[in-house]
């Protein structure tokens, strides 16, 4: 093992889908203090949806990559690392990509690590199957499951049953933010239209993102944004100590208004903010 160096945060998802992965990506972004290294790593989508949603089912991984490659650019955050996970779902060999490997190798170099994942477990199984002792040194959010079901029950647990079983399986510690959480995380469909359109350059890339919905999709008077509960883990250090606990399941916990507000405080400077009283 090569000399600890602080704090890396690995950032996890399924980007080619629902595009709530970006905004919160960008949160957790201009979140993250300089002592924070950061890591991106994409995965696959559900093939049926992406057929579903006009994407080809065999580079989705790629095409989040391409996402957040563009993310990265348009907030001159040069330093964040961007690699495409496995194209398709479960634990063979397949699943071992270039992101399960730059998983390992990146967290070897740092005192600690946190996972903040809000897709399926691809990944950070074939991570764990690469090096063992990775769940010894890192420490796992993930959306994923329902109050009642920890492994099932929801879009995240459901495309990779497999990995979901063998990552909770491994002894990392995972705090787990279940469906119920995730579908808490409403904003005003107006509010992406005047506000975050209108926070920054960054800011209205991210309100086209989430305008542009598939045909199977209409759009309502709110947007889910329900990968923003992984914000708030974002490492600090003034933050440690209220971490919460391995092993904890968080409910009822995250505002998403308030996330909200502060994302937009971010993106935009005082004078979008004052646009939301």
């Amino acid at each position: 093992m090569s000399e600890a160096s602080g704090d890396l945060l690995i950032v996890d998802n399924d980007f080619a889908g629902d595009p709530d992965g970006l905004a919160a990506l960008a949160h957790i972004l201009v979140r993250s203090g300089p002592d924070v290294a950061v890591l991106v790593t994409t995965s696959s989508l559900d093939p049926g949806l992406a057929s579903a949603a006009g994407v080809d089912p065999t580079t989705t991984a790629a095409r989040g990559r391409e996402l957040v490659g563009r993310l990265v650019e348009l907030m001159e955050r040069h330093d964040v690392r961007v690699i495409a996970g496995a194209e398709s779902a479960g634990i063979t060999e397949k699943q071992v990509s270039a992101a399960a490997q730059a998983i390992v190798d990146t967290s070897d170099r740092f005192d600690r690590t946190t996972v903040l994942c809000g897709g399926p477990l691809t990944n950070v199984a074939a991570a764990l199957r690469l090096d063992p002792s990775l769940a010894e040194r890192a420490a796992l959010v993930w959306v994923g499951g329902t109050l009642a079901e920890a492994g099932g029950g929801e879009y995240n647990s459901g495309t990779d049953p497999d990995a979901a079983t063998e990552v909770l399986a491994s002894g990392m510690p995972v705090v787990r933010i279940p469906f119920e959480e995730y579908v808490g995380m409403t904003v005003p469909l107006d509010a992406v239209k005047n506000d975050l359109a209108a926070a920054s350059p960054v800011g209205s890339w991210l309100a086209e993102r989430l305008l542009d919905v598939p045909p199977f999709v209409q759009l309502g008077s709110t947007l889910t944004l329900g990968d923003s509960v992984l914000v708030p883990f974002v490492p600090r250090l003034d933050a440690r100590t209220s971490q919460p606990a391995p092993g904890t399941v968080v409910h009822n916990q995250i505002d998403a208004a308030e996330l909200w507000v502060d994302l937009i405080r971010r993106l935009g400077g005082a004078s979008a903010v004052q646009r939301l009283a």
